[in-house]
């Protein structure tokens, strides 16, 4: 087994990585949430990965969703119930297109959108909550003033160590899901901006 890791703005992007480890003899059998993809090397130069992105809220809309697929020849690889990418393997045919036109993609990308604003609202309120108020002091640039290193340094052994990982676990703790707002606000905004051209693009065809 093989293991890479790599971060995907743009599930193109990453829907042709996979096609092109593909026709180098690495075929995708799981992937995790941290970037983690797993390959067997095998030669499957005559098949193709697609990637199609749903909300499925019950074990029975899943099995149906697979089923549905299954049926015209796609191996699911992974993905689960709930918000989550979906990961299909089927040999090359004329119905190798899961998102086959503008209209397709662009719902993808509207669900993306709505799926990392909520995320972004949920992180927000997160935030409020841990740190009751918007804290004046700039933890974000220097997380490190999160610590208070005049009380630390009067302590010694045991209780310095203790109140060390303490200072540390409230920094990270307070910190990231401030970092992570930020990053989860860049990737729906790129979705955002994917949406809205293609969207543009499908009024202007109409208008043709």
């Amino acid at each position: 087994m093989v293991r890479k890791y790599r971060w995907f703005l743009d599930f193109e992007r990453e829907e042709s990585w996979l096609n092109d480890n593909l026709q180098k003899g690495y075929t995708l059998i799981a992937k995790n949430m941290f970037g983690v993809y797993h390959f067997v090397e095998m030669q499957n130069s005559m098949k193709i990965i697609r990637l199609d992105f749903q909300r499925i809220k019950s074990a029975h809309d899943f099995k149906s969703y697979k089923s549905q697929f299954e049926e015209v020849g796609w191996k699911h690889i992974d993905g689960k119930k709930g918000n989550s990418f979906h990961y299909w393997i089927k040999v090359k045919d004329k119905n190798e297109k899961i998102s086959s036109d503008k209209e397709s993609f662009n719902n993808i990308y509207a669900k993306l959108s709505s799926y990392y604003a909520t995320l972004m609202l949920i992180l927000f309120f997160t935030i409020i909550f841990v740190n009751q108020t918007i804290d004046p002091n700039p933890f974000i640039l220097n997380p490190l003033k999160a610590i208070n290193y005049t009380s630390l340094l009067s302590m010694n052994g045991f209780e310095f160590v203790f109140f060390s990982a303490w200072s540390i676990g409230i920094m990270i703790f307070r910190v990231v899901p401030i970092w992570l707002l930020f990053f989860i606000a860049f990737k729906w905004l790129i979705q955002l901006l994917k949406y809205k051209k293609i969207e543009k693009t499908l009024i202007l065809d109409k208008e043709k």
